[in-house]
C-alpha cells in the first residue's frame, strides 16, 4: 500500500486549493463572528477536547475557538479519536499509512504511540477500509496545521465499542499520557464529534444541551445513556466518551464550553447541526 493517505474530503468539505484552504483556517480563527477571534489565545492550553467535524465554512468556527488555544503551546503530538460514520472497516482502527495529506502538506503518523496503544489494547487494528473515505479525522489537520506547524498525530477510527472496552481505550490513553518521559512534549487528545443531525434549532438547543451537560460533567457514563435513551444523533459519542474515560486520571479539574452553535448561525435552514467545542483543562 502506499504509504500516503491522500485527502478524502479536499473540495468537499474544505477547499482543495492550499491558498484558499489556509485562508478559510485564518478566517475561522481570526475573523468569522463565530470563531474565537483571538479572545481564546489568553487561556492557558487545554489537554484534551471535543471539537465538530463538518465542513469547514459550518464548523470551522467553533472547532477554531479550541485550535487558537493551541497556538502557543508546545504541543507537538496530537491523538485524535475519530467516528466511522459508514462503519466501514474494523470498529477500532489504526492508520495503515505513515503519513497523511492535506492541501497544506503532509502529516507524519506517530509510530511510538501507535506501538504503545497497539501493545496494550487487543481490539486496535491497522485497517485502511476504516479511514480511506472518513472526514471526522481529516478535517481537523488543517487546523492542526495552521496553528502547531510541525507535529506528529495518531487517528482512532471508532464505529462501535462496549462500555468497557471504551473503558479499556480510555485507560491504555490515560496510560500513554502519564507515562510520558520527562522532556517529551504533552499529547493532546481530542474527540471528533457532531452533535444534533438535521433537526430544528430548538430541538437541537434542548438535546445538544442534555449531551453538553454529561460532557462538562466529565460523565462518560451518562453521555452515553442520555445519547441512547433519547436518540440523540450525535455522530462522535463514542469518541468522546473515550476521551472523557482517558483525561479521568490526568487531574482534569474542569471542562470548558468554549463554543455552541447550529449549521443555521452560518446560513439559515429549517433543518440543522449542532456543533459544540470543549476544552478539558487542568
Amino acid at each position: 500500500m502506499d504509504q500516503i493517505r491522500p485527502p478524502a474530503v479536499a473540495g468537499s468539505f474544505y477547499p482543495s486549493d492550499a491558498k484558499a484552504l489556509g485562508a478559510l483556517v485564518d478566517d475561522c480563527l481570526v475573523s468569522s463572528p463565530l470563531g474565537p477571534q483571538g479572545a481564546d489565545l489568553l487561556l492557558p492550553p487545554p489537554i484534551a477536547g471535543m471539537v465538530p467535524h463538518a465542513g469547514l465554512i459550518y464548523s470551522g468556527p467553533c472547532a477554531a475557538h479550541f485550535y487558537a488555544r493551541l497556538k502557543k503551546s508546545d504541543v507537538h503530538r496530537v491523538l485524535i479519536l475519530g467516528v466511522n460514520h459508514r462503519a466501514r472497516g474494523h470498529r477500532a482502527a489504526l492508520s495503515p499509512w505513515e503519513t497523511w495529506r492535506t492541501p497544506l502538506g503532509d502529516v507524519p503518523i506517530d509510530q511510538d504511540l501507535t506501538e504503545f496503544l497497539r501493545a496494550r489494547v487487543s481490539f486496535l487494528e491497522h485497517d485502511a477500509r476504516a479511514h480511506s473515505k472518513e472526514h471526522s479525522i481529516e478535517v481537523q489537520l488543517p487546523f492542526l496545521q495552521r496553528v502547531l506547524r510541525n507535529f506528529s498525530f495518531l487517528p482512532i477510527s471508532l464505529s462501535y465499542l462496549s462500555m468497557e472496552e471504551c473503558r479499556n481505550l480510555g485507560a491504555a490513553l490515560t496510560e500513554l499520557c502519564v507515562n510520558e518521559p520527562a522532556g517529551r512534549t504533552p499529547i493532546v487528545i481530542l474527540a471528533s464529534s457532531d452533535l444534533s443531525h438535521y433537526l430544528s434549532p430548538s430541538q437541537t438547543e434542548e438535546l445538544d444541551l442534555m449531551v453538553l451537560e454529561k460532557v462538562l460533567a466529565l460523565n462518560p457514563v451518562d453521555l452515553l445513556k442520555i445519547v441512547e435513551e433519547k436518540n440523540i444523533s450525535m455522530c462522535g459519542v463514542i469518541p468522546a466518551v473515550v476521551m472523557l474515560y482517558a483525561v479521568a486520571g490526568l487531574g482534569i479539574e474542569q471542562a470548558r464550553l468554549l463554543k455552541h452553535y447550529h449549521s443555521g448561525d452560518v446560513s439559515p435552514m429549517e433543518e440543522v447541526v449542532g456543533y459544540a467545542s470543549v476544552a478539558m483543562e487542568i
